[in-house]
């Protein structure tokens, strides 16, 4: 009797630990980032439910650009515009993956706390790209974005700002700052804000008055 007792409270505390993990593992909400260059100030939402992402980008005057819908389970990758109210299926080139020998991954003990997360650094140094980004990694439960990234790392697009992000598994970057060798800053990617919210089906949906081209 005893025994018995002592396994189901063992297989209890099993399933609630099950429980939640899977429920770490599944971050659903949205992520707004401030993008800054030389050049100019643009700004991305990533909208995550389930294996769908979103990536909507907006220009400096927060006019929506262009939107990426992504599967990380068959990984399609569909880009619309919605000035032309069109879309289209990006297809995987693997000649825009950065070669491994050109990538130089350097740890560091510098931490800071940016919006409530504490955040370590990372440095990575690409000697053809002639740059060295430091990112401000946050440790949680941003399981989906190791996939998203390995997805945009093998098509051709303007939104994947983290092209040469370490490829771990549950972080992510809440400040990325680009600069060249010489220290001159290239880029400043900056999370103004993380929203943990159910986010509805038909956000992931291309719109029915949307026509579809082939590239």
């Amino acid at each position: 009797m005893i025994k018995n007792l002592v396994t189901f409270k063992l297989f209890f505390l099993l399933a609630l630990t099950v429980h939640a993990e899977s429920n770490l593992q599944k971050f659903e909400g949205s992520i707004n980032l401030k993008k800054e260059t030389v050049y100019d100030t643009t700004f991305v939402t990533i909208q995550v439910k389930g294996d769908l992402v979103r990536l909507d980008e907006f220009d400096s005057k927060k006019i929506i650009i262009s939107i990426l819908i992504i599967n990380l389970e068959n990984e399609k990758v569909l880009a619309l515009s919605p000035k032309r109210k069109l879309f289209y299926e990006l297809k995987p080139n693997r000649g825009n993956q950065p070669s491994k020998e050109d990538i130089t991954v350097l740890k560091t003990e510098n931490r800071m706390v940016l919006d409530g997360y504490s955040c370590r650094q990372v440095r990575v140094k690409s000697i053809s790209r002639d740059s060295e980004t430091a990112f401000w990694v946050a440790q949680n439960n941003f399981v989906f974005f190791k996939s998203m990234n390995k997805i945009l790392k093998n098509i051709k697009t303007d939104i994947n700002i983290f092209s040469y992000f370490p490829d771990t598994s549950g972080i992510f970057p809440m400040l990325t700052v680009e600069r060249t060798l010489l220290r001159k800053e290239k880029m400043n990617v900056l999370v103004t804000g993380i929203k943990e919210v159910v986010l509805s089906e038909n956000l992931f949906k291309v719109p029915r008055d949307y026509q579809k081209i082939d590239q």
